[in-house]
């Protein structure tokens, strides 16, 4: 099934983003910031399946002088360089040699080159390997400038492109707001997908209107991310995977109503059609009633279960006193949608049935007289109550679950702030299992943050150590004036004494700075002047310092939940890293030494098929990092046969 999908976002210095380490990324290649003297090299990077570049008026420029030109051409520390479009391509416009969606990628790149006169880089990539395998997307990265070319053939980029305008120049130059011509551009890929697919004979189509917008009533299910998704395929429940069930069950529920609505009214018609005739007729509607009630049971199943399954996840949830999940707006409406539900089912219920008073203004004057239920319309007829009323209580029960998860939920972290990124945490059934924090980047561009992020912290502490040097110079310059002008006037007979004391005394103030400089020279860049560089790029780009502190988080969530899951695999509770660990050697293989602990069993990669440990004996594994290198070692083992206090105590 065709997905429509379309996001954008700027690529702003304020962030600590580039556009050149940007299209260097997306497209798989090296480019050199000639600003910063920083190569960016992502050639070994895979799934990059196409990358070509559109320009208006066929200007002939490639990325490299492209994107060089885009950072040269802003000043601020917080300028925008580039403006990302993120678009899913249909899986069934990718099928063989892929041509038909690269080139549907490609054409919807130049017409907004056209439109905007600005140069747009596309990348189609292919779908990550842990997400899924139909998430065939492309990034067009557009210059925020308009480029031009003049009459000598010079290229530059010239004012800044509509789509960086602010609302007050767009409203004063007659265009429209930035949300309308976002709009615009979501319904034109929309058109643009449309017309590839109908030309491919698919019958598939996309629509860029939200749910509310095409009048529908069942809501839309939320963007999963690689993260979640291979999460959920190892069998690991995230909050955004039981968000998503949670909507499918209501989604369900909506179109059993509508089904519901559907016989009910044919039910009514059929009454309309029979007035003249008594009302429970051979026609004997209720057993007609309870053939349909047997269907929808049935068909109603499967919602029934995910709504009892929700509320057993929510009575699990109260014992470990854990939230049920994140709930958004949508789960609190969905219990004013279930109660217009009921009582339109009500109405309509009431409709199909006629009263014998309206039985009665039908015939006429003349009361006719009411047939005798048979039995088996009579139970067709309690069935049919029961029924209703059943479903009325298990809606019931659905709303109250779901305003139980809300409560809990703001109870526990706080009233949900509403975020357009939304979370992969994970719902630990057990202690060991790991808490993904919520993702912003993927972990590869959160990695590549990292370490720019740390290259600007060393450059930031280098430059405080300059700073700090040519301060000392500058102080010990006028001493050595000084101390050279006395030496220079020298006296013969009178105040020789006092010169030699000036002189001398110059002379130490100078060589006591002089050592100082010299000293700091050698040692270089210490701890406290990387410390001064993250507190000073803290205060001057708090959100960039943010978001790195963030990525760090999360890359090291990540990676402890591949460590974990690795763990488990091996048949261990957890993989050592920093820290000692106490216990019993109960298993060495190619995998490492197994060894029981007060919290586990710890798998030790280091000892794989070690001679050094006794399997049955009791070992204190020491594993701590040094300050210099940054790298886990592990001391050589040793056996405790007497443990000491600290040692039983649970480590």
């Amino acid at each position: 099934m065709a997905i429509y999908h379309l996001s954008t976002k700027p690529i702003s210095r304020s962030s600590g983003r580039s556009a050149v380490a940007s299209v260097a990324y997306r497209a798989g290649i090296a480019i050199t910031d000639e600003r910063l003297g920083k190569t960016y090299d992502y050639t070994k990077r895979h799934g990059v399946l196409w990358t070509g570049l559109a320009t208006p008026n066929d200007v002939k420029i490639d990325r490299n002088e492209l994107w060089n030109l885009a950072e040269k051409s802003e000043n601020r520390s917080n300028s925008r360089t580039a403006r990302e479009i993120v678009i899913n391509i249909p899986h069934e416009l990718m099928q063989g040699d892929q041509g038909t969606g690269k080139m549907l990628a490609y054409e919807f790149a130049s017409q907004l080159s056209s439109k905007y006169q600005v140069a747009v880089d596309v990348a189609v990539h292919a779908p990550d390997k842990q997400g899924d395998n139909r998430n065939f997307h492309a990034h067009l990265l557009l210059t925020t400038r308009k480029i031009e070319q003049d009459r000598h053939g010079k290229i530059k980029l010239t004012d800044k492109s509509q789509l960086e305008m602010s609302n007050t120049q767009l409203k004063q130059a007659g265009l429209l707001s930035n949300q309308d011509e976002l709009k615009e551009i979501r319904k034109a890929w929309a058109d643009l997908t449309n017309e590839y697919l109908a030309e491919h004979g698919i019958d598939e189509r996309i629509d860029h209107r939200s749910h509310k917008d095409r009048g529908l009533d069942t809501l839309p299910t939320v963007k999963m991310g690689w993260q979640a998704t291979e999460l959920e395929r190892n069998g690991i429940r995230t909050d955004v995977g039981d968000k998503n069930r949670d909507i499918k069950a209501y989604n369900a529920s909506i179109a059993l109503r509508d089904d519901i609505q559907k016989q009910l009214n044919q039910s009514k018609d059929k009454y309309h059609d029979s007035e003249q005739r008594p009302l429970y007729s051979t026609s004997r509607p209720y057993e007609a009633t309870a053939g349909r009630a047997d269907s929808l049971q049935q068909e109603r199943g499967g919602v029934l279960q995910e709504s009892s399954q929700y509320s057993r996840r929510s009575e699990n949830h109260d014992t470990e006193q854990q939230p049920l999940h994140s709930t958004s707006q949508t789960d609190r409406e969905t219990g004013a949608r279930i109660d217009s539900l009921q009582q339109s089912r009500g109405g309509l219920l009431q409709e199909s049935i006629p009263t014998s008073s309206q039985s009665k203004s039908r015939s006429g004057a003349t009361k006719p007289r009411e047939p005798r239920l048979t039995a088996n319309e009579q139970q067709a007829r309690k069935y049919h109550d029961e029924l209703w009323e059943q479903q009325r209580a298990e809606r019931e029960l659905f709303k109250a679950n779901l305003d139980n998860a809300q409560k809990r939920t703001e109870d526990a972290i706080g009233p949900r702030q509403d975020n357009q990124d939304n979370s992969a945490r994970v719902v630990p059934p057990t202690p060991i299992r790991p808490h993904n924090e919520r993702v912003k980047l993927d972990i590869a561009e959160k990695t590549a943050l990292i370490r720019e992020y740390s290259e600007k912290v060393q450059a930031t502490a280098k430059q405080i150590l300059d700073n700090q040097l040519k301060a000392l110079r500058e102080k010990a310059k006028p001493i050595l004036d000084k101390y050279n002008t006395l030496k220079d006037n020298k006296p013969l007979l009178f105040g020789k004494k006092q010169w030699e004391q000036d002189t001398n005394k110059t002379l130490e103030q100078y060589n006591a700075i002089k050592n100082t400089h010299d000293s700091m020279k050698d040692k270089g860049v210490t701890d406290e002047h990387t410390k001064q560089a993250i507190d000073q790029i803290a205060k001057q780009e708090p959100s960039y310092h943010a978001q790195v502190q963030q990525a760090i988080k999360d890359v090291k969530a990540f990676e402890q939940a591949k460590l974990d899951k690795l763990a488990r695999e091996h048949g261990a509770d957890k993989i050592a890293q920093n820290g000692i660990y106490y216990g019993k050697i109960i298993k060495i293989n190619d995998k490492g030494a197994y060894q029981q602990t007060n919290d586990g069993i710890v798998l030790h990669p280091t000892y794989a098929n070690s001679k050094s440990l006794t399997l049955g004996k009791n070992y204190d594994l020491d594993y701590r990092e040094t300050e210099k290198t940054g790298q886990v070692y592990s001391r050589e083992s040793y056996e405790v046969s007497l443990p000491t206090k600290s040692q039983e105590r649970h480590r």
